[in-house]
């Protein structure tokens, strides 16, 4: 029964919210569902969850680790500190949150992990809201605002949500060039205008920053920071990026050719300001291999749990259901996508679970594989940031707010807008002639 796959998603949800880890969750959740629905626990588990994960991990295994050892060299190269205060310094005092938008979106478009970009940007965000008088609550949204909706979605970008689907649809990360790009664009407007205005609406109700005892620290280390560490200039600090970007886009080589590139580069051009001990960089290049492989698991799990309730009855009705929708597969495509990233708590979670179960049902009947691809990685950034979210509950705990006290603005910036964006790439699709 449907209501019985709903409720163990609902558990999956509650469990993940309730801080369980997600490998776990997903255990607990899977084996909930395999019980309910009357299959063999034994088989639901060592063969349709592991395999799910495992087939994950396998394909995408190296992509993470190569894209975590290129954040970490951007991270002690002084790039992504550098990226950030030239932003900032560019935009001035009255656009701090537009800056960290932007530093933002820069950092992720050049391959930095969210995690890596975080830890650069949040203690400079301190210092500016301190001084700009701008309340702190603002700065989760204004972060995910620029590294997790339109430089995770649009075309070009190396994040692993626009590289998933080439390992499925036979695209790359170019897919669906022009309508990506224009809606894309309205989704870099729409959350720069909204976080501005929300700047400006708290200021007209008297709020101001007012520091956390944990922000002390913070503010001391960035203003010390800031006096004494030499840092590459932005051109030199860009310029590993740009080479990672034109191997995957001009070039087109393999992602993981790409971000191998990438890692030469910085450590070629940023090699004055990296560590000149061995022993420490090999104790960097330890971290970043752990934090890709934590990431990987996680998002793995995320994706056998799928892959369970793939298997159930109940889904296949579902599916069925969603897939049936008439003359419209990319609407279809789009709502299934951004169900299984909800569900998921996870863009490339849910992604991984969508793609090969799409791919099945749409590209027999003829739709564009690019107009799939795009639409996919768009819809993919719609509910997958509900408050169960890993990297949502994270950043919370990270910059001491509460859901309560700063969700609000992340779920307008990181659902509502990208779904509006969703609906304006799907019109685009059929109003341009030659995508459909």
């Amino acid at each position: 029964m449907i209501i019985l796959l709903v409720l163990g998603l609902a558990l999956l949800m509650v469990l993940a919210y309730k801080g369980v880890p997600i490998i776990l969750a997903t255990i607990i959740s899977a084996t909930f569902i395999l019980i309910t629905a009357g299959m063999n626990l034994y088989d639901g588990l060592t063969q349709s969850f592991a395999t799910g994960m495992g087939g994950y991990f396998a394909k995408y295994f190296l992509i993470f680790l190569f894209g975590a050892l290129f954040g970490k060299v951007c991270e002690i190269g002084g790039a992504t500190d550098s990226i950030a205060r030239g932003v900032v310094k560019k935009f001035g005092a009255k656009y701090i949150v537009v800056a960290i938008i932007i530093a933002g979106a820069i950092l992720s478009y050049g391959g930095v992990n969210l995690f890596v970009a975080l830890f650069a940007l949040y203690p400079l965000a301190m210092s500016l809201f301190k001084q700009a008088d701008i309340p702190r609550r603002l700065f989760p949204a204004a972060y995910v605002s620029g590294v997790a909706t339109f430089s995770m979605s649009s075309p070009f970008t190396p994040a692993i949500q626009n590289i998933i689907p080439t390992q499925y649809l036979g695209t790359d990360v170019t897919a669906g060039a022009v309508p990506g790009v224009i809606s894309s664009l309205f989704l870099a407007a729409g959350v720069i205008w909204y976080m501005q205005h929300q700047v400006k609406k708290a200021k007209e109700k008297g709020e101001h920053f007012v520091p956390r005892d944990t922000d002390k620290a913070v503010l001391n280390e960035a203003e010390a920071e800031m006096k004494e560490t030499k840092l590459p200039s932005v051109i030199v600090a860009l310029l590993p990026m740009i080479v990672l970007l034109a191997a995957l886009n001009i070039v087109k080589t393999s992602v993981i050719t790409a971000l191998f590139l990438g890692i030469v580069a910085g450590l070629i051009f940023y090699y004055p300001y990296l560590p000149h001990s061995l022993s420490e960089l090999w104790k960097h290049g330890s971290k970043a291999s752990t934090d890709a492989t934590t990431a990987i698991v996680n998002t793995s799990a995320a994706v056998g749990f799928g892959s369970v309730v793939a298997t159930t009855p109940a889904f296949q009705t579902a599916i069925t259901a969603v897939t049936g929708i008439g003359g419209n597969p990319l609407i279809a495509a789009g709502l299934a996508t951004t169900a299984l990233a909800g569900i998921a708590g996870s863009a490339s979670g849910g992604l991984g679970i969508a793609v090969p179960i799409i791919k099945e049902y749409f590209l027999p009947l003829g739709v564009n594989p690019e107009a799939l691809h795009r639409v996919m990685v768009v819809a993919c950034g719609g509910l997958d940031s509900l408050p169960h979210n890993g990297f949502v509950i994270t950043l919370l705990t990270y910059s001491g707010l509460t859901h309560k006290e700063a969700y609000k603005d992340i779920g307008i910036t990181t659902m509502l807008l990208p779904l509006i964006s969703l609906a304006i790439l799907i019109a685009l699709f059929y109003f341009i002639p030659g995508w459909m």
